[in-house]
């Protein structure tokens, strides 16, 4: 029976030899049965690891002849590092035991997303009716700011008091933003793509961030020339903003930290370096972790989304010496990555198709352009871009996109704003929303960043 059921199985007799190593186990563990059966349990100590492993656990119950119930190792198999859950009893009083166990990664890793997105409806709950309510009151205070601000002009002490009490609430809103942004990522794509000069925004951040702090040490290198990348202004701030912040609160709020830009060709890094306690245990990006009292735990993690969904990444490490560095990658636009790339376009009005052509073929690309889904060569063949209006004939930009390969990377072109908030569908690719009109350069940016991309 043993040998037919689809729970794997491995059981041994009571000289320690397997006796039942069924097929379910052999697909687990990537070791044939004819490899395991017959064989004692100490010569399967040097067996592939997740065999070995599951075998001292037989072992162990064996000597002290008590059996375990649902747990759990991390053991490495021909699919890579997983999660097996196992449960072993032991047979009568002459040492005889079976163990059952299954590989149990993915519904681990189901019960994670589900636990966490049960998290997110909660505080999207709770976010969605805070930002509701204290909307008004921070523009009512803003505005009140600036009154008494005008009133008080010849008044250098008082003006210095009204710009702290606006910062303060431009930052209450920028927070609230932020965490509403997590909460609903897809609701920012309704904007469109953009493409955002860094250097200028880092000094502006490092100096709004002098002003908050006062006493603070931050030290500033900028990349030579003028590098742009593909988040909009607000996203590109609270990245950037919430390094600095988080750099300056492990170093007791006055640093020091060094932020600091350089670039290739193809490439800009932005690192912030501070001299605080190291690096935390466990995963700083992931959602709800946090060490401190009072924090939600979405910062960085909402840094790592916004760096994602832009083609870039982002690493933390220890510094030499004391301290954390987080390092951002992010593309830059080249065009001459269109030389040679294989693009696809479909776009039912007939004089912007014939100059979207124009523009790649200037930079070198290969282009099909149809006018609409059914004119699409058959097989819905591997592209590099697949540049899409979204209202077409006959089917949506989406539909087009849903059947192309997996991985194929997508540029939504349409005026309709819900073009963007409909790439929520895609979310196995890389998709980007351009709104029409659109400057040329801007169109050979982004579609050059989605080709760098696959």
């Amino acid at each position: 029976m043993l040998q037919h059921v689809q729970t794997a199985a491995m059981a041994v007799d009571d000289d320690g030899r397997v006796g039942v190593y069924n097929p379910a186990a052999a697909r687990v563990l990537g070791v044939e049965v004819d490899d395991v059966v017959g064989r004692d349990l100490e010569s399967l100590a040097t067996a592939p690891p997740a065999l070995a492993a599951l075998a001292a656990i037989l072992r162990e119950a064996r000597r002290s002849g008590r059996g375990e119930t649902r747990r759990q190792i991390e053991a490495q198999t021909p699919a890579g590092a997983r999660t097996l859950g196992y449960t072993v009893s032991i047979l009568g009083e002459g040492g005889a035991a079976a163990l059952f166990f299954a590989d149990i990664t993915d519904a681990l890793a189901e019960e994670r997303r589900a636990a966490e997105a049960q998290r997110f409806a909660e505080v999207g709950q709770i976010a969605s009716a805070m930002a509701h309510e204290l909307k008004s009151p921070l523009a009512t205070v803003e505005l009140y700011a600036n009154l008494l601000r005008r009133a008080l002009a010849d008044q250098p002490a008082a003006v210095h008091q009204l710009d702290v009490i606006k910062d303060q609430t431009r930052c209450c809103l920028e927070r609230i933003r932020a965490i509403m942004h997590s909460i609903n990522p897809d609701a920012a794509r309704v904007g469109g793509a953009a493409l955002t000069p860094l250097v200028p925004l880092v000094r502006a951040v490092v100096a709004d961030q002098r002003r908050r702090c006062e006493g603070s040490v931050i030290t500033f290198k900028g990349a030579s020339g003028d590098p742009r990348v593909a988040l909009g202004e607000d996203d590109l701030r609270s990245v950037v903003g919430n390094l600095v912040v988080n750099a300056l609160e492990v170093s007791g709020g006055k640093g020091p930290v060094d932020v600091s830009l350089r670039s290739d060709a193809d490439t800009v890094y932005v690192r912030v370096a501070d001299k605080g306690t190291g690096l935390p245990d466990g995963d700083v990006f992931a959602a709800f972790y946090s060490t401190k009292p009072s924090g939600a735990g979405l910062g960085l993690w909402l840094v790592r989304r916004l760096v994602v969904e832009a083609g870039g990444s982002i690493s933390a490490r220890d510094r030499r010496g004391g301290g954390a560095v987080f390092e951002v990658e992010l593309p830059l636009p080249r065009h001459e990555r269109l030389r040679g790339a294989d693009l696809l376009v479909v776009e039912d009005d007939e004089p912007l198709r014939a100059a979207s052509v124009a523009a790649l073929e200037a930079c070198g690309a290969g282009v099909t352009a149809v006018g609409a889904g059914k004119d699409v060569p058959n097989g819905f063949r591997a592209w590099e871009c697949a540049i899409l209006d979204y209202h077409l004939p006959d089917l949506t930009g989406v539909q087009i996109a849903a059947r192309l390969p997996a991985g194929t990377p997508i540029l939504m072109v349409s005026g309709d704003p819900a073009a963007g908030a409909a790439l929520g569908e895609l979310r196995e690719r890389r998709a980007w929303y351009l709104p029409k009109p659109f400057a040329v350069e801007t169109y050979l940016d982004l579609v050059s960043l989605l080709v760098g991309s696959t």
